[in-house]
Parts: structure tokens; sequence; C-alpha cells
């Protein structure tokens, strides 16, 4: 495997770390289970061949298959982005073309994929990006930029899956909590094997 695949599985790990996150806080306003995936060229899954975006979401109709993000690879091996604008003024659609980014508005590393997650889940429950699509953005992102600051962020899966061992009432949350914690990140069963145990 490459090096550049390596950086954009790892950029994948980030991603749906960011949706088991937001899926705990927000489980109405998140889909039950969702594919990421660096989006390739010939995909099956996906008819967007729009040329305009770094990452979409598909909410699973029949055609499709399963709820899913695509992101560019580029996206997730420069780990570079703009931040999300707001497309209207007065209600009345503003078109990309008329907007100004200058170098320092732009998003690096870990929270420029914290942004595009929270955008892509934002669309599970509102189209396009008026003022419904931001609030339930704006949410997100404040809830993850709460998660990253506080630390949490990088301690999160080792945390949940310690609460599997306690007893009590907490046993039933315990086991759901790691079903689905393991069903989005079940990259960590290689985890052991990294530092030879």
């Amino acid at each position: 495997m490459s090096n550049r695949w390596l950086e954009i599985n790892c950029s994948l790990r980030v991603c749906r770390k960011v949706f088991a996150i937001l899926k705990q806080k927000n489980p109405d306003l998140v889909p039950d289970s969702i594919d990421i995936l660096a989006y390739r060229k010939n995909t099956t899954i996906c008819n967007w061949n729009c040329g305009n975006w770094d990452a979409h979401f598909d909410s699973g109709v029949p055609i499709f298959g399963k709820a899913h993000i695509h992101i560019k690879q580029s996206l997730l091996f420069n780990r570079t982005t703009i931040p999300t604008h707001c497309d209207y003024k007065d209600g009345v659609e503003i078109p990309d073309n008329n907007y100004f980014i200058s170098p320092r508005q732009w998003i690096y590393g870990n929270f420029a994929i914290i942004e595009i997650i929270c955008h892509e889940l934002a669309h599970f429950t509102q189209l396009g990006h008026k003022k419904k699509f931001l609030k339930i953005y704006y949410k997100f992102l404040a809830q993850m930029a709460q998660v990253v600051i506080s630390g949490e962020f990088y301690y999160w899966y080792s945390r949940q899956h310690q609460s599997k061992k306690h007893s009590g009432k907490a046993d039933k949350q315990a086991a759901e909590t790691k079903e689905w914690v393991d069903d989005y990140l079940s990259w960590t069963q290689y985890i052991p094997s990294m530092f030879g145990k």
C-alpha cells in the first residue's frame, strides 16, 4: 500500500470517529449506519459527477444502496479545505463564484476532516445550505469543537471501550455502545498487532 493510501485510510478513521461521536450525541439527527468512502472515479455506488465538490452525502435511496459520504482523495490526503459558508442572503441564493476566500480562512488537519463530516452529516435531515441546514451544522461543529478542546476526542474510543467492563445498570448501554463503536471503528482490531501484543 502506498504512503498516500496510508494517509487516506488514517483520515477515513478520523471521519468514522467523528461520525460515531456525533451519533452518540445526536441519535435522531445522524443516520444509524453510514459508509464513509474515498471517492473513486469509476465507482458504481454513486452517480455524483459534478466536479466542484470536496465531499457529498447520499441518503441511501434504493437505487444507490446504503447511506454514504464520498470524500475526494485529495482532501483526505492533504487535509485542507475551506469552511462551510452561508449560501443565502435575505433569502436569495449566492453563487459560489461570489465568495472570496483568503489563505488564512483555510482549515487544516483533523479539524478540516471534522468540518467536512459535520457538514455532510447535516445533509441527513436538510438539503441545501439554508438556515435550517446551518443550524444543524453549527450544532454538530460546536459539539465537535468542545470534544476536541476538552481532549475527549483523543481518548474517546478507549474510554468508550472500557465502559463495557463496568457492572450494574450501565451494562446494557455499554454493550450497545461497544456494538456500534465496533461497527464504525473496526480498524481498532489491528492496533494490538501494531504494538507487538
